[in-house]
């Protein structure tokens, strides 16, 4: 009896055993592998708790033998996976460490040694159902000779609440180590150029850390020819806190979309875009990288600036303003040229002075390492509360219930109370230029992306040529006033337009509210609005009864009022309504829809944006955009930046823009993305949309046909 009792014990035992290496009831698969490499599959979590799961490729290379990168280099085959055996499986996504550099008789080559983990992100047709995960890989593992390999995996997880796994810290690790922006690592690009010397090419970054300063860094260069660039020259400077690497390339290379970057330096790692493609770039009127314009000359930077400054007067931002501008004008209809041109040089004196303070802001910004971004300030509630106010002020003005001017002791001091237009139209001019900032008018997304990248010296000096820009009528008046005897004579018809004009400044009042409402919350624009109408009526009621100091005091009090509201906390402001068809932004996932054939389609904007509204209205609601945009395969992501995104900010320079609106278009052949002019027609989408998507269609039949066949 007591043997039996010993047998059953240990049957029972064995079968635990079994039990718990059963792939059913474990987060990782059985070492698949010999002496020289060996391979595992685990994951983040024992059970599938949603459609999404953490997982990884566990490889064990012992001394001396090395595996490949996803870019191998002169010789090498890097790890190829087949994922078709599994179930409930829908997508995958693989990560790839930072590799190390091998060089043997001047072959280069990118490897990886030891235990590392490539980690994955699955996404799951079933969130309810267990899934069977199944990934044959055929790799290498060489030292002195390489020896193919082939390794079968298989792991099955059961439908549960998703914990976390005794693996799931190593995943976590393994996805850490992955490069990431250059930021995230403490590092800022200030220059990327191709340049040709005799016969030769070669690529020269510039790199400036934030943090620690630089030990031995290497270039990875993806894109250029079948094998791998060698190891680039390096330069210090400023104690090691700059490096210029200087690597050579081919004779025949040319910047893709396809060529990418990854820096490695001791334990930090980035991965970023090399130069665009200068043919993309010529075909859009989308900003380059500031690396490649850096290789041209400044003068052409700086007419580029020149000519983005004169387009922002004629963009939908500046619109609302312009009711000052026209007024000022008319008011020296039919021949009072003296007074024209001091009232249009103060005005484009408003104008440079604001693009300077704009500069210098900016470069306090990015000397303290903030995100810099052009309209960053319509994100920040008391921006939009003291420009409401400002907007309600001037409306006042123009119904005469509140003339602007200035003090009588200071406007003595400058000269007289005959100084008072000439400081309205100062102010004019800079009211002009800070409702101009939400919009990223042709020419303007490739100065300012030039400047931002580029020093203090270099910001200032382009903000001053756009400042130049959009003053130049302002300055042609003042050179040539005859130009104001072109509108009619004073009359009562003015009464009447500055009336009108009075309304249309009203109405930026009221978007500038529905704004602050999107990115603070109804209350606090709510608050602004109640104290903003009571200043208008107490106005209104001052008109009619002069002589009070009372209303004085009272809107002064209102105004400070107003003010304080931006001070306050602000209420969760909800994000953008439902828009139907499109998704929310996640960069993460563009490549693995990329890989499927699809075609995505990133919309970059903000309540604030008025250009950004009108190429909904105008490109996104056409209607022959719609069906383009319905067709299968067609993924639409929008990445709302009312409010502080550093994801956003992110993503938008790495396109070396710095402002919105921004679009991009991904697919089979646009891998990387192609950046769209800042003001889109339907042709411009539909064109990009088909050049990024041409092929997929067929490439997606013939998978159809290979699993029907």
């Amino acid at each position: 009896m007591t043997g039996l009792r010993a047998l059953r014990t240990a049957v029972l035992t064995a079968g635990l055993c079994l039990l718990s290496v059963s792939p059913s009831l474990a987060a990782s698969s059985a070492w698949v592998g010999d002496k020289q490499a060996s391979v595992r599959l685990i994951t983040a979590s024992d059970s599938v708790g949603g459609t999404r799961l953490q997982a990884g490729l566990e490889f064990d290379y012992p001394e001396p033998w090395h595996g490949y990168w996803r870019t191998p280099g002169d010789a090498g085959i890097p790890p190829a996976l087949d994922w078709s055996a599994s179930r409930n499986l829908k997508t995958q996504d693989v990560s790839w460490p930072a590799p190390a550099r091998l060089v043997i008789s001047d072959l280069q080559n990118s490897i990886y040694t030891g235990h590392f983990i490539l980690p994955l992100d699955l996404k799951l047709a079933d969130a309810r159902a267990g899934a069977h995960i199944a990934v044959t890989i055929d790799y290498a593992a060489c030292a002195e000779i390489c020896v193919p390999k082939h390794a079968s995996l298989v792991l099955d997880l059961p439908a549960g609440t998703g914990e976390p796994s005794a693996e799931s810290g190593l995943i976590a690790a393994a996805r850490a180590a992955v490069p990431g922006p250059p930021e995230a690592a403490g590092i800022e690009i200030v220059d990327e150029a191709v340049q040709t010397k005799g016969a030769a090419r070669q690529l020269v970054v510039t790199l400036r850390s934030t943090a620690e300063a630089f030990r031995e860094p290497d270039l990875f260069v993806e894109g250029a020819g079948d094998g791998l660039p060698p190891a680039p020259a390096s330069a210090f400077g400023d104690d090691g806190r700059t490096v210029t690497l200087t690597t050579t390339l081919p004779p025949d290379f040319k910047p893709t979309s396809q060529t990418r970057l990854t820096l490695v330096d001791g334990p930090r790692a980035a991965e970023f875009d090399g130069p665009p493609p200068l043919a993309a770039a010529s075909q859009t009127s989308s900003a380059p990288h500031a690396g490649s314009l850096r290789t041209g000359s400044l003068a052409a930077i700086l007419l580029v600036a020149l000519l983005g400054g004169l387009i922002l007067n004629l963009m939908p931002c500046v619109l609302p303003i312009l009711s000052i501008k026209l007024f000022a004008f008319a008011r020296h209809g039919g021949g009072e040229q003296r007074q024209a041109r001091r009232s249009a040089a103060a005005t484009a004196l408003g104008i440079l002075v604001s693009f300077l303070l704009l500069a210098a802001a900016l470069i306090a910004l990015k000397l303290s390492g903030a995100a810099l971004g052009w309209g960053i300030q319509f994100q920040q509630p008391w921006f939009l509360i003291a420009m409401a106010v400002v907007t309600t002020l001037f409306a006042a003005s123009f119904f005469e219930w509140l003339p602007i001017q200035l003090p009588h002791a200071i406007a003595q001091i400058g000269g007289g109370a005959d100084r008072g237009p000439l400081i309205g139209a100062f102010l004019s001019g800079m009211f002009a230029t800070l409702l101009a900032t939400p919009c990223s008018a042709p020419f303007v997304g490739t100065a300012v992306g030039f400047a931002l990248t580029g020093g203090p010296l270099e910001i200032l000096i382009v903000f001053a040529c756009l400042g130049l820009g959009m003053a130049l009528p302002f300055i042609a008046v003042a050179i040539a006033p005859r130009l104001v005897t072109w509108l009619p004579k004073p009359g009562p018809w003015m009464i009447r337009l500055r009336q009108a004009l009075g309304l249309l400044l009203l109405g930026t009042t009221i978007w500038l509210l529905a704004v602050l409402w999107s990115v603070a919350g109804p209350w606090m624009s709510g608050t602004a609005a109640f104290l903003l109408t009571g200043l208008l009526a107490l106005r209104a009621f001052a008109a009619y009864r002069p002589g009070g100091k009372l209303p004085g005091v009272a809107s002064a009090a209102l105004v400070a009022a107003t003010l304080l509201v931006a001070l306050l906390p602000a209420s969760g402001a909800g994000g953008r309504p439902d828009e139907g068809e499109w998704q929310a932004f996640d960069p993460a996932a563009i490549d693995t829809l990329v890989s499927q054939g699809n075609t995505v389609l990133v919309d970059v904007t903000a309540s604030w944006c008025l250009t950004c509204k009108v190429n909904e209205l105008t490109a996104f609601e056409d209607r022959q955009v719609k069906d383009r945009l319905a067709r299968p395969g067609t993924i639409r992501m929008r990445a709302d930046w009312s409010r502080p995104n550093p994801a956003i900010s992110a993503y938008l320079q790495r396109f070396g823009r710095f402002g919105i609106p921004m679009d991009v278009v991904y697919g089979p052949r646009r891998p990387q993305g192609q950046a769209l002019p800042e003001v889109l027609t339907p042709a411009t989408v539909i064109q990009a949309l088909d050049d990024a998507g041409e092929g997929s269609a067929k490439a997606a039949d013939g998978r159809s046909a290979g699993r029907e066949g």
